[in-house]
């Protein structure tokens, strides 16, 4: 059963319960907007960033300091200051300089949010009990744009945090020859009027979605370098889109190998197992790499096989969660992995043949370099958390 969305009936003529019934109804939209997203994120606390975002402002902004202003006519104007600490009812007298800034109240306007202050403002009459509910009311409003300023703020942050760390250079160069027929059919906004796609806009996408940190071995951006040239061919042969994401998502898969390679280090590691249906132990020095380990591991039937203590992944998901647990990745990162390894299988081994529109070719590719350039970064150098995970905090 969904949580009731938070509402309040407002009535000045009661001002003794005015403010418990106010706290009350900040505190219920804290705790429903947390209960909505809280099954979002995982257990490491890990969710996307729009829902890092809302966890963080939903703490941040309610319940928050009120205001009580006469407007000296039939209405009190509510005054919700977001975010500026905890909660407090005050009611104040209504001066010129307040009047002129709720001009209009109750006659032009009955909710207003003021950006530069950060306040909710809400008209409400003197004589009769006014219904507020949430998500009819500008407090919903102001929530979802903090949400996508704070959602912003964690972007920058997260992509100051690569870019200092720089990137694989990129050489591409234009298709030549006629335009597909469906590219000819497609167009992008530019300063809001419509414009045909060339040749220049392919390789600026893959310029700008396509980048791989420093950290990345230089083998996966040799992979990844397919990804592009197809996706730039595109402009001549429309098939090369979906082709192009097939070859990211292959260089996602390389990148995990490799990544459980760099984990095991340099030197030989110690492998042990069982044989025998699990009876006999057996152990032995092996070069640190995975597909070596498992070839012997087949050769000799070798079960409950551990390197360095822990489990061989033999399979691609045992891959992710082996980087989730030496800290390469979040559960949320892992969980969309996942899903590009299914697109990876379906592209693949195909049963029948789909075709991926530009966009989300695009924004597929600009994903799964992301996710690689976060698991390296993360492994090799470590970069700050606060775009990927979120603290627990409790509802009251």
């Amino acid at each position: 059963m969904e949580p009731k969305v938070p509402e309040v009936d407002l009535d000045l003529s009661n001002t003794g319960k005015l403010s418990s019934t106010i706290k009350g109804f900040l505190w219920n939209i804290r705790n429903w907007e947390l209960k909505n997203i809280d099954s979002l994120i995982k257990k490491d606390r890990s969710a996307s960033i729009k829902d890092i975002s809302k966890y963080k402002e939903a703490q941040r902004l309610f319940p928050c300091p009120v205001i009580l202003i006469d407007l000296q006519n039939e209405n009190s104007a509510l005054g919700f200051k977001l975010g500026q600490g905890e909660y407090s009812f005050e009611m104040k007298p209504s001066n010129e300089s307040v009047l002129q800034q709720l001009q209009g109240a109750g006659d032009t306007w009955h909710q207003m949010f003021d950006q530069h202050q950060s306040i909710v403002w809400i008209v409400v009459s003197k004589a009769e009990i006014i219904n507020l509910r949430y998500d009819y009311s500008m407090l919903e409003r102001a929530f979802e744009y903090c949400v996508f300023d704070e959602a912003r703020m964690l972007q920058q942050s997260r992509d100051k945090a690569l870019n200092d760390i720089g990137y694989h250079s990129i050489q591409l160069n234009r298709a030549t020859g006629e335009p597909d027929i469906r590219i000819q059919a497609t167009s992008r906004l530019v300063n809001d009027v419509p414009k045909a796609l060339t040749s220049k806009d392919l390789v600026q996408d893959m310029m700008h979605y396509s980048k791989l940190s420093n950290l990345c071995p230089t083998s996966i951006n040799d992979v990844m370098q397919r990804a592009r040239l197809l996706y730039v061919h595109g402009y001549s042969e429309w098939e090369f889109l979906t082709m192009a994401v097939h070859y990211a998502v292959l260089s996602l898969e390389a990148s995990l190998r490799l990544l459980y390679d760099t984990w095991l280090g340099p030197d030989q590691v110690e492998v042990e197992g069982k044989i025998d249906e699990g009876r006999a132990s057996v152990c032995a020095k092996l070069k640190p790499s995975r597909d070596t380990i498992l070839k012997w591991s087949n050769q000799h039937n070798v079960l409950n096989v551990k390197v360095k203590g822990w489990p061989l992944p033999r399979t691609k998901p045992n891959l992710t969660n082996h980087a989730v647990q030496i800290g390469a990745l979040t559960q949320w990162e892992r969980e969309r992995i996942d899903y590009l390894m299914q697109l990876r299988d379906a592209l693949s081994h195909p049963t029948d043949t789909f075709i991926q529109w530009i966009n989300w070719s695009r924004n597929h590719i600009s994903e799964i370099c992301l996710l690689i350039n976060l698991m390296w970064a993360k492994f090799l150098v470590g970069i700050p958390n606060d775009f990927s995970q979120t603290e627990q905090t409790k509802s009251t």
